[in-house]
């Protein structure tokens, strides 16, 4: 890790003074702090709250036919899913939506799609501990 590091201080050292630099990440607290030196400002973003996580989900389902298949047991996933990313989530939704498509066998089921909250509930549990969250 730390040949990455110093290669990475190296090239910005060689950048021209007019260039812009803009990165991101979810982990700031495993940069080095020489990496995080070399930035004029740092911007930081908070990780969703529950209402901004509903937010998120009508953003995701706007355009589609999707409904979850039990709205109470999608709320308490929603729920448990503060702590991570709107990309985790995002990620974690997408997921159960295609999932919940192969297992609907007969095209009505498709056309008419529901998210399985079963399947929803355990990617973001599967996620939150991927993340020792």
């Amino acid at each position: 890790m730390k040949r990455v590091v110093n290669t990475i201080l190296q090239l910005f050292d060689y950048l021209p003074q007019s260039s812009i630099v803009i990165a991101a990440t979810n982990q700031k607290d495993m940069l080095d702090e020489a990496l995080l030196r070399r930035f004029d400002n740092i911007i930081g973003f908070e990780l969703p709250n529950e209402s901004e996580i509903k937010k998120l989900i009508d953003l995701i389902l706007v355009n589609g036919n999707f409904k979850f298949d039990n709205k109470t047991v999608a709320n308490k996933i929603i729920k448990a899913a503060v702590g991570l990313s709107y990309y985790s989530i995002q990620k974690t939704l997408i997921t159960a939506i295609k999932r919940s498509l192969f297992a609907a066998s007969e095209i009505n089921k498709i056309l008419s799609a529901q998210i399985s909250t079963s399947i929803w509930k355990n990617l973001v549990e599967v996620e939150k501990h991927s993340l020792n969250i």
